[in-house]
């Protein structure tokens, strides 16, 4: 047989390999159109026949240019049946039996994915998804910009890290194709069906910004517990550490009207007049009754300015008075006494400073009623009464009980004592008692 005759026996068998290959299709695609499922010796005899031609084509390189034309063109229409042909053929077990390679591309298609009814509504689960992951991440600033004020601590960190995670985990469905991969395997695992998906990214996003809604409830708590936090500090004398403490409190929750308060505290003891006054105003504004008293003492020590120490003091006294009728809020651990006993004497002081010694005596002698033991009250009366150019000995008394008590532990009390000692000293050396022309400071 010549060489011609072989390519002509060739192209025959081809031939009618790619005949019977185009009766099958047809077949197949006429039993598809008439709405019944193909046969699974149908779908087989196609599958075979295309093995056969991949083999008898790859006898011959390259193959006749008509054949593959179309082989080609059949393909195509083998590619359409290729859902029907995984629908009623169990490719997997098959695949095992013939062991088929990759190339032969036939053997591996896959049934088409069946669209549920909630699928329809994807398009809407995705577009409500967004705005929710934008406020999710608008409450994660605005929280963790608190907690980074100033540094972060260990809790601030946990907190911050914590709930960036939880909301980049969220977001990370329809944000980016490593959360998608993230998300949807964790819901393949936990065997949801893929219709859910979409409405579960959502739930998600949506019990993510209810978490961080309530972790914003709860920063008045965290507060509060910042505050304990620094009130062990300044008790233990550790100021720096109060003061972060305060700071952070105050981040947390600029209504907490006792961190405000004792944030100024450790602001005058830092000798930090401005910031105290600023956190005092603060804490007098939301009702805290001890800030009267503190910011007119700053008033009378640092500024100077009496009358409006003065005013302030009345301002306290008139609503520790009438406690019941105005919502007054205690940002010390101060007893009512303690706190009306504090009001009296700075009253008393400021009134002193005013040139005004009968109303500065009436203050100061209801002080001594209130706490007898103080010092502050007695070193002004001492210098009310002198003021007033009345009862010696009365004054000398009250000096008496001036430097008995006193413990010059502030600049004023000492300056005080220092006085008182001087005042005893000219009565035991039986000098004139010369009344000052202005009370100490």
């Amino acid at each position: 047989m010549s060489t011609l005759d072989l390519d002509r026996e060739f192209t025959s068998d081809l031939d009618r390999a790619l005949k019977k290959y185009d009766r099958a299709l047809e077949y197949l695609e006429d039993g598809e159109g008439f709405d019944r499922s193909p046969s699974l010796d149908t779908c087989l005899d196609v599958l075979l026949l295309r093995d056969k031609i991949q083999r008898l084509v790859a006898q011959e390189s390259p193959p006749p240019t008509q054949a593959c034309l179309k082989l080609i063109s059949l393909d195509e229409r083998l590619t359409q049946q290729g859902g029907v042909i995984a629908k009623t053929v169990p490719l997997e077990k098959f695949r095992e039996l013939v062991e088929p390679p990759e190339s032969a591309w036939w053997w591996y298609f896959q049934p088409p994915e069946e669209i549920h009814p909630w699928d329809k509504l994807d398009w809407l689960w995705e577009i409500l998804t967004i705005p929710v992951l934008t406020c999710n991440f608008a409450l994660v600033a605005a929280i963790s910009s608190r907690f980074l004020a100033g540094g972060p601590d260990a809790l601030g960190a946990f907190a911050t890290i914590g709930q960036s995670v939880i909301a980049m985990l969220a977001a990370g469905a329809p944000l980016s194709k490593a959360g998608q991969r993230i998300i949807e395997r964790s819901l393949t695992a936990l065997h949801l069906p893929k219709y859910l998906w979409h409405e579960t990214k959502f739930a998600l996003a949506v019990l993510v910004f209810l978490g961080l809604l309530g972790f914003q409830a709860s920063l008045p708590s965290i507060s509060r517990y910042y505050l304990r936090r620094g009130i062990e500090a300044q008790d233990r004398f550790q100021t720096t550490v109060a003061l972060a403490k305060y700071k952070r409190a105050v981040e947390l929750e600029p209504n907490n009207m006792e961190a405000h308060f004792r944030l100024g505290n450790i602001y005058e003891d830092l000798l930090e007049f401005d910031k105290a006054q600023a956190e005092y105003r603060v804490s007098l504004l939301g009702g805290c009754i001890e800030a009267y008293n503190n910011l007119a003492r700053l008033y009378i020590v640092n500024s100077q300015d009496y009358t409006a120490a003065a005013a302030l003091l009345k301002q306290g006294q008139l609503k520790l008075e009438n406690r019941e009728n105005f919502a007054l809020q205690y940002c010390s651990a101060a007893s009512i006494p303690a706190i009306e006993y504090v009001f009296s004497k700075n009253m008393g002081w400021a009134r002193l400073m005013q040139d005004r010694p009968l109303e500065a005596e009436s203050e100061l002698r209801n002080a001594i009623a209130i706490n007898p033991q103080g010092a502050g009250p007695h070193c002004l009366l001492a210098q009310a009464l002198e003021q007033q150019n009345k009862n010696p000995a009365a004054a000398l008394e009250q000096w008496e009980q001036c430097y008995a008590l006193a413990r010059g532990l502030n600049p004023e009390e000492d300056a005080w004592l220092d006085a008182a000692r001087k005042r005893l000293f000219q009565a035991e050396s039986g000098e004139s008692e010369n009344s000052p022309e202005t009370p100490l400071p």
